[in-house]
């Protein structure tokens, strides 16, 4: 093979290599996006099941309240974060003389109501919301009252940029009504500004640096 041919080869090799390692980097980073999504989705069932089981094996009067109260929870931080006419059902029946649960998010949009799941809801991060608002109302119902502040670490990860500071907003509201104190940490600042205190950690040269905002 004559110098120009081989180098002419190797420079096709080299081209191939650059695209198809591209896109390996492209794969890995889907993959690193679809596993957090999937135990985001994970927790948000865990959740679920913990009410559902809440709910399983509480008298008929408290199971009418405590249904009440997670509905009346996550459909506030729906609507208070998306802006627009949501609710969030918890739908009882019996099967085999044991009661049983079934969730469902309820949007309206154009008039027209779309019920599903709320792993499948539509919007920027409706499962988040929802995952966060259910380990609110599981915490406000647990008995004794659980003392001290909430901690919640990059929460509404997958809600959409629009709708980051109205999530702070119900965070705050929330934490004003209920008198607790909510630590948080986050990457996105519109969650940070509406702290009453709030610090960047960056990283430089291996040392973390501190700053209040």
């Amino acid at each position: 093979m004559k110098r120009a041919e081989l180098a002419a080869h190797i420079q096709a090799l080299q081209s191939r290599y650059d695209r198809e390692s591209g896109a390996l980097e492209s794969l890995q980073a889907r993959r690193t996006e679809v596993s957090t999504q999937l135990e985001g989705c994970n927790q948000t069932l865990e959740l679920l099941e913990q009410v559902r089981l809440l709910l399983a094996e509480t008298s008929e009067a408290a199971r009418a309240q405590i249904k009440v109260h997670v509905e009346q929870t996550v459909t506030a931080a729906l609507q208070a974060v998306f802006g627009r006419e949501m609710r969030f059902e918890v739908l009882l029946r019996d099967v085999g003389g044991q009661t049983a649960a079934d969730w469902r998010v309820v949007d309206s949009m154009e008039g027209e109501e779309v019920a599903g799941d709320p792993e499948d809801a539509r919007g920027g991060g409706v499962s988040d919301v929802v995952s966060l608002a259910l380990r609110l109302a599981v915490l406000e119902l647990a008995r004794p009252r659980p003392g001290g502040p909430i901690l919640l670490d990059e929460v509404g990860k997958h809600v959409s940029a629009e709708h980051r500071e109205a999530l702070a907003e119900f965070l705050k509201a929330y934490a004003r009504r209920t008198g607790r104190q909510i630590i948080l940490v986050t990457h996105h600042e519109e969650l940070a500004v509406v702290a009453d205190v709030a610090y960047r950690v960056e990283r430089r040269d291996g040392i973390s640096e501190v700053t209040r905002l």
